[in-house]
């Protein structure tokens, strides 16, 4: 099967519709979200519209969680929060239902798919050391992991050690950040989206140019903290 998997849109319509229309990924026969499909962008609803006919299995993320009012938003930073509030402004109440809905991990086809820390789901614990990867892979050693939440595309292997690569092989153990459609933070600011065949677990990280002009403008006009659209053009 081939398989296209998007992680932390943030609102950011433009870069959704990019990726969306991108050729290569519309030859997947299945796509999967694993969360954040609010939350920094002005455009929540517009995204929920577009990616919901799209996406056969969509896991909840932190930002998702927070605008249901799941997580605290003392949980998230200043600009997170007033992010968050907005969102929950302008979202409708289905919207939002079916927002909460959402699972926090979800296994397919050899894959456990989450947002954060599978060991943890719900704590929104971010996988930066290989103490946390080793974590992963002690709770779930025969499984392959695709996760999102710190928008940097990055494979950490079954005995924790971090590889910057845009394609590979992902075997038992190891853990898959797909990484960020709408707000990517590896210094690259084009859209991030996964590809990844499970005939032979090959994977390949695939970038989008999007207008960030665009994007830019909508957080401006939505009164949002300055930092959410200016931090797109550096991928930061």
């Amino acid at each position: 099967m081939l398989l296209r998997v998007l992680s932390d849109i943030h609102g950011n319509e433009a870069a959704l519709r990019a990726v969306l229309g991108d050729p290569e990924g519309q030859s997947a026969e299945r796509t999967a979200c694993l969360g954040d499909i609010v939350g920094y962008g002005a455009r929540p609803s517009e995204c929920l519209r577009m990616m919901r006919p799209v996406c056969s299995d969509v896991i909840q993320g932190n930002h998702d969680s927070g605008a249901t009012g799941k997580t605290d938003r003392d949980w998230f930073n200043p600009d997170g929060a007033s992010a968050i509030g907005y969102t929950a402004s302008v979202l409708g109440r289905a919207q939002l239902d079916w927002l909460g809905t959402l699972p926090l991990i979800q296994q397919m086809d050899g894959l456990l798919l989450c947002h954060a820390y599978p060991p943890d789901p719900g704590g929104w614990r971010y996988i930066l050391s290989s103490r946390d990867a080793a974590g992963c892979t002690r709770a779930f050693p025969d499984w392959r992991m695709l996760v999102g939440h710190t928008h940097v595309p990055v494979l950490w292997d079954s005995v924790g050690k971090w590889h910057d690569t845009a394609s590979g092989i992902l075997s038992t153990g190891c853990i898959l950040n797909v990484g960020s459609v709408g707000q990517p933070r590896d210094g690259d600011p084009r859209a991030a989206y996964l590809m990844i065949d499970t005939s032979d677990w090959s994977f390949r990280h695939v970038r989008v140019e999007y207008d960030i002009d665009e994007t830019a403008a909508a957080i401006r006009a939505a009164g949002l903290p300055q930092n959410l659209w200016r931090r797109l053009y550096e991928g930061r």
